[in-house]
């Protein structure tokens, strides 16, 4: 037999690549490098948007208890900002019933353009001693 039968039409000897395996192998591992790119991309977002708003809730409930400390006849409504955001809480005395207070903290921002915000809600009520 030839050394041409032996080694096949195409001249291979079954060592090493086409160049069309190349590409083809170049394609996917590119495809797949496209994909995790994107994908880090989106969870570098939602990373940052969720550490934005855990310390807007952090701001909120330290709004909520800097209220709680203060005395039942001093607890009104009212605002204040810390860093880029805006936090107000909102006291309706009476509600839901004669001697207490619905509060309502408010912890606002602005993600990427868009409005953002976290409420915070608690009803304090008056203590009397019998």
């Amino acid at each position: 037999m030839s050394r041409f039968l032996q080694r096949g039409a195409a001249g291979r000897n079954g060592s090493g690549f086409t160049l069309i395996e190349v590409l083809v192998g170049m394609l996917v591992a590119g495809m797949a490098a496209a994909a995790t790119a994107v994908t880090m991309t989106a969870s570098a977002n939602y990373i940052g948007e969720n550490a934005t708003h855990v310390e807007a809730i952090g701001l909120a409930q330290e709004a909520m208890e800097d209220l709680r400390a203060r005395r039942y006849e001093e607890i009104t409504s009212g605002s204040g900002t810390s860093g880029g955001f805006s936090i107000s809480w909102n006291v309706q005395p009476d509600t839901p019933e004669a001697g207490m207070k619905a509060v309502a903290v408010t912890a606002s921002w602005t993600w990427k353009g868009k409005p953002r915000s976290y409420v915070l809600k608690t009803v304090y009520s008056k203590l009397t001693r019998s």
